[in-house]
Formats: structure tokens, C-alpha cells, sequence
């Protein structure tokens, strides 16, 4: 969901910016290698669709989940001068550690699904699964690595769907949203010609 809004901002935001040709704008994106970065979404979806379990039956998407992080790294690299993806790689870069420092699952503790999924209780929520449909696993917050990275933020009212994020995805989406502001063009620098009008001096 964070990820969709910040393209929706970023499409908005491109769109006022120049006047109502957003398309044309970010059509003009040089971006390289887009395939990477599609690629990582593909191997994404395994994991996304799984239901809640214990994280032995979703080994393969988990592998395939981390996989797509190298490839968005890779895509990031080959487009590092373009504004906006430092900060995108940044995101994935704080996701991909606090996933490794948790075993391969981004950590989430049982208070804030309790928030997402308002009139739950924290007892219901088993530490240590999947968190079915999601990248998540349930973690208790003392018993998670760089708890500060894992998905402790929440997209308040008034979104209709509560959902919950790390610092690595807000800076993602920030990324994008800079992103989609479309290509930079740089001032080109005036070349002074030199003049050829000089008087030249008389000998008498």
C-alpha cells in the first residue's frame, strides 16, 4: 500500500509539475536494465500469496524473496545517477539487513498487527509464523534484531486499508515519489567565443 501511494503522489506530483504531461515525463526516464526490477517484483509474489504457517512451509518463496532484493540492488546500481534511486536503494539496503538479521523474514511484532486488525489481541497472533499473505514474520519486539528497521510503522486514517511498513519502505517510496518527478535537466554552461572584433594597434 505505501509503495502505491508514493506512486500515486509521484504521478500527481509529476503531473502539476509539468502541466499536465506526466506521461511524456516519466516515458522519458532513462532508466536501465527495468527487467531487474520486474524480475524482483515476479519473485516476490510467492511469498506474498502464501497463507499463515509456520516459515518452514514458505522455504522456497523466502528464498525467492531474497533473491529479488539482490536484483533491486543490482537495478539501483545501474541507474544510481538518476534522482531518487539512491534513496531507493538506501530502503532496500535497511529491509534487506534487518530481514537477514531475522532469518530471512521482515520481523513484525503481534502490538502492531493487533493495530492493522482492529479487535485482535495480541495473544492471537503466533509468534514465530508467517504472517500469511504478507513478506512478514511474528516476532515478539525483545526477541527481534534492529527492531527499529522492521515494519513497526502504520499508515494511519484515513486509508482505508491499515497497513504496516518499515523505514526501509518509506524510504523506497520517497525514492519513487522523487523519482517520477521525471528526468533532471542540467543548465548547460554558456561557452564564451572569443572575439575576433579587436582593433589592432597602428605602427606609424
Amino acid at each position: 500500500m505505501i509503495l502505491t501511494l508514493a506512486v500515486v503522489i509521484g504521478v500527481v506530483g509529476c503531473a502539476i509539475r509539468s502541466r499536465g504531461h506526466a506521461a511524456s515525463q516519466i516515458a522519458s526516464l532513462p532508466l536501465r536494465s527495468t527487467w531487474l526490477a520486474l524480475l524482483a517484483l515476479v519473485l516476490q509474489l510467492p511469498l506474498l500469496r502464501a497463507r499463515l504457517g509456520p516459515p518452514q512451509q514458505v522455504a522456497i518463496a523466502q528464498i525467492l524473496f531474497l533473491s529479488s532484493h539482490l536484483l533491486l540492488l543490482a537495478f539501483v546500481w545501474r541507474n544510481w545517477r538518476l534522482r531518487g534511486l539512491p534513496i531507493v536503494g538506501l530502503g532496500v539496503l535497511c529491509n534487506l539487513i534487518v530481514i537477514l538479521a531475522n532469518g530471512g523474514l521482515m520481523p513484525i511484532t503481534p502490538e502492531t498487527l493487533v493495530r492493522i486488525n482492529p479487535g485482535t489481541s495480541p495473544d492471537q497472533w503466533l509468534v514465530g509464523f508467517h504472517y500469511g499473505y504478507s513478506k512478514d514474520i511474528i516476532l515478539a519486539r525483545e526477541a527481534t534484531n534492529l527492531w527499529f528497521l522492521s515494519d513497526i510503522l502504520v499508515l494511519p486514517s484515513p486509508f482505508p486499508w491499515p497497513t504496516a511498513f518499515s523505514l526501509g519502505d518509506l524510504l523506497i517510496a520517497l525514492g519513487i515519489v522523487v523519482l517520477l518527478q521525471g528526468p533532471v535537466t542540467l543548465p548547460k554552461l554558456a561557452v564564451t567565443e572569443p572575439s575576433h572584433s579587436q582593433g589592432h594597434a597602428r605602427l606609424d
